[in-house]
């Protein structure tokens, strides 16, 4: 499950049937730890957020991805739409990434609001595409556009199935990339790599991000910022296998060259360093404190609720642990959003696996730790 944000500005995350949280915050306030949604008990141009998440439902229905939208600051949360499978009967069932145009591209306008997701039947078994949606009226509608990518499954982590995971897209230098985790390659338990299309219909073969030596090890889910000060891309991803799923990163001149880049282990720089572990999301935002274009990189994992802060150029010695009070998550998405003319740092949060108390999607707003 990964949970991600975007504005419409956007958010994007993880699914179902209500919103419920107590007490809730004012409209435009900072806040933390507020939850948006509960699983029911029988698991049935303005500053607007919309967030998707993933959903494990008791029974097999055609499960989507669905949005919910809020226009006050993520103070109050509406069902809005979902993303739901319209070609494979199959339905969207994992790891859902949403991503806004920035310019047009493809055939659809700036502001066109893409979402990649894996789909796959609800027995694992017999395929698995990572599918393109596109809406085109601020993620009122949405509309499929092509398969990205296809693996004959069991959409499984057992070693040696034929599975995808964790699509993360972004536009770069005239052709759309989609990062993703890919178990299809027999020497490799898992890889990371990246296919890329100028037209939104035809993809590219995969080129290699990450890929290990040892065959058991699964570095995964890829998140990507650019650190514009720079001009230079970092990807935190983690390391499972014999790394225990550390948070690694790399950092290169292009997001299409990072399989050249060293891979480095993110360990805070503090009194009682510490090392995260598992799910990494990483942002960039210019520096609140400078005029001077510099920036920090921010980066979130599953095993600490703090973020780690660093400079512009990632110093594998620069990384501080900074308490936002945010609850740690599986997949704790993050985004820099504007509201109200200000710049925060918008979390979203999803369940953490395998404990129901905590299985809800909830949100928070902070200052830019520093």
């Amino acid at each position: 499950m990964r949970l991600g944000i975007q504005v419409l500005p956007f958010i994007f995350s993880f699914v179902s049937s209500q919103v419920i949280s107590s007490p809730q915050p004012e409209p435009f306030t900072d806040f933390t730890n507020y939850i948006i949604w509960n699983p029911a008990a029988d698991a049935l141009p303005d500053e607007s957020l919309v967030i998707t998440w993933e959903n494990y439902p008791l029974e097999p229905p055609l499960v989507n991805h669905p949005i919910y939208r809020s226009v006050d600051g993520g103070s109050t949360w509406t069902n809005y739409s979902a993303v739901e499978d319209q070609v494979n009967d199959w339905g969207m069932r994992f790891q859902p990434n949403l991503y806004t145009l920035p310019e047009d591209f493809g055939g659809y306008a700036a502001g066109s609001i893409l979402a990649a997701g894996v789909s796959t039947p609800f027995s694992l078994e017999g395929g698995v595409y990572i599918d393109l949606y596109v809406s085109e009226d601020k993620a009122a509608t949405w509309t499929f556009v092509s398969h990205i990518v296809y693996g004959d499954g069991p959409e499984t982590i057992q070693n040696g199935n034929d599975a995808l995971w964790e699509p993360w897209l972004m536009l770069y230098n005239g052709q759309l990339v989609c990062f993703f985790s890919d178990q299809r390659d027999p020497a490799h338990s898992q890889k990371l790599v990246h296919v890329t299309s100028t037209d939104l219909q035809t993809w590219s073969d995969p080129v290699p991000d990450a890929v290990n030596s040892i065959q058991a090890d699964r570095p995964g889910m890829t998140t990507i910022a650019h650190i514009e000060s720079t001009d230079s891309y970092i990807m935190t991803y983690e390391l499972c296998g014999a790394a225990s799923c550390a948070v690694h990163y790399k950092v290169a001149s292009s997001p299409l060259e990072f399989d050249s880049a060293p891979a480095i282990q993110l360990i805070s720089n503090d009194t009682n360093p510490i090392q995260p572990r598992g799910s990494p999301y990483v942002v960039w935002t210019e520096h609140p404190d400078r005029t001077d274009g510099s920036g920090l990189i921010i980066a979130s994992s599953a095993s600490a609720e703090v973020v780690f802060v660093n400079e512009d150029a990632a110093d594998p010695a620069g990384w501080k642990s900074v308490d936002v009070g945010m609850w740690s998550a599986y997949s704790r998405g993050m985004r820099i959003v504007t509201l109200q003319e200000k710049k925060k740092l918008f979390f979203t949060n999803g369940g953490n696996m395998g404990n129901p108390a905590y299985n809800s999607i909830a949100c928070g707003v902070v200052e830019i730790p520093r």
